[in-house]
């Protein structure tokens, strides 16, 4: 799960990680708190939209604002913002930090080597990748198995930074704190971009990405406040589905997270749109196919269906009893394409051809290429 901006701050208070003191406003109570009164502000302040995509700087998703009149106009141009599909519903009014300079830090676990990454820049501000293209010898890593000492992190610093050690010593702080935070709340991720040295000597934390385990309890806490999601979304967290749901209009099925997403490209190849990625996993059985079609069908905007299944554990005569029961429960009168190979397949492909009577517009195609084409094709 992704934390918003102001989650990951509340943590970094608790771990006492120096950040800056920010009132968080929320769209549906604009009314009650756009008193500035209330809000008792000094300007500066930076206005700062709570959305969980990156990118937000650059589609004008932070404000400066100097003065009241700037504060309301601002507030209301946030408030009608959508950041890459996501609307704003919540705005940061963050302090006003005069910058000196600004370093990138995080921890991350990297999956391929089984251990956890400290990752340090003394360029901060702009995305990691981006430095690790242009500038990868301003970068240090750091991979160690979960015991960290702070020599190692010091060590780390130095390699790309040696101008203040006043400086070195309070990043060599709080990425110590930093990690306890990422361990006691089982992170995948934890990063402060960008970690900033005002003009009077002190280092803080500007801005935070949190991204902790899914099936860790800490996760518990924040599904509240997970706004950013769909009701669609939501109820496929409850059926423990791996539902997310896109800008598109074509509904995605598979099993396997890389086939739907290989899915999706090739649907993207032919200039479709997804409307979703749904994984039905390994070994579906026929009543997580039919929850999977009632669930990506409950979006109104999707005009056509592609499910593509490739079977090894999951037989493909169980996929299309699934099929079938969605079929018969509801009346869906929008296109499906089908591909089914692999466990079964000849006996569940015997099964589906009692979709024609329950849907008119049943094609089922050989491989996943054809079915990306055809689908396409009868949305156009």
């Amino acid at each position: 799960m992704n934390l918003y901006e102001y989650q990951g701050k509340k943590l970094f208070e608790k771990y006492q990680i120096p950040t800056t003191k920010g009132i968080l406003i929320d769209k549906n109570l604009e009314n009650d708190y756009i008193s500035l009164n209330e809000l008792n502000i000094n300007f500066p302040v930076v206005l700062k939209s709570q959305v969980k995509v990156g990118g937000r700087g650059k589609a004008g998703g932070i404000k400066v604002a100097n003065n009241k009149d700037e504060f309301m106009k601002y507030i209301k141009q946030l408030f009608n913002l959508t950041i890459k599909g996501v609307k704003v519903n919540k705005i940061l009014i963050d302090e006003y930090v005069p910058i000196e300079k600004e370093f990138y830090l995080s921890f991350i676990i990297d999956r391929s080597k089984n251990q956890v990454v400290f990752i340090f820049s003394p360029l901060g501000g702009i995305d990691i990748e981006e430095v690790a293209e242009k500038q990868p010898d301003k970068i240090s890593k750091l991979f160690f198995d979960y015991e960290l000492f702070d020599f190692q992190i010091r060590d780390a610093i130095l390699k790309v930074y040696n101008e203040k050690i006043d400086v070195v010593k309070q990043i060599e702080n709080i990425a110590l704190k930093l990690f306890n935070l990422f361990k006691e709340n089982d992170c995948i991720l934890a990063e402060i971009n960008p970690l900033v040295l005002t003009k009077d000597g002190r280092v803080f934390a500007l801005d935070s990405k949190i991204i902790i385990d899914d099936n860790s309890e800490v996760v518990d806490q924040y599904e509240e406040e997970d706004e950013d999601i769909s009701v669609i979304e939501r109820e496929a967290k409850v059926r423990n589905l791996a539902y997310v749901e896109l800008d598109g209009d074509i509904g995605i099925i598979g099993n396997g997270a890389g086939l739907v997403m290989t899915t999706m490209d090739l649907v993207g190849l032919y200039n479709g749109k997804p409307a979703n990625f749904l994984d039905v996993g390994g070994g579906a059985k026929a009543e997580k196919v039919k929850e999977s079609i009632h669930l990506v069908l409950k979006n109104p905007k999707i005009k056509a269906l592609f499910i593509n299944i490739f079977g090894g554990i999951t037989r493909c005569d169980e996929v299309a009893k699934g099929i079938i029961q969605a079929f018969q429960e509801q009346s869906y009168s929008i296109p499906v394409v089908i591909r089914l190979e692999g466990t079964n397949k000849q006996e569940g492909k015997a099964i589906l051809e009692q979709l024609k009577e329950l849907n008119k517009e049943v094609f089922f195609v050989e491989n996943a290429e054809e079915g990306a084409q055809k689908v396409v094709s009868l949305i156009k």
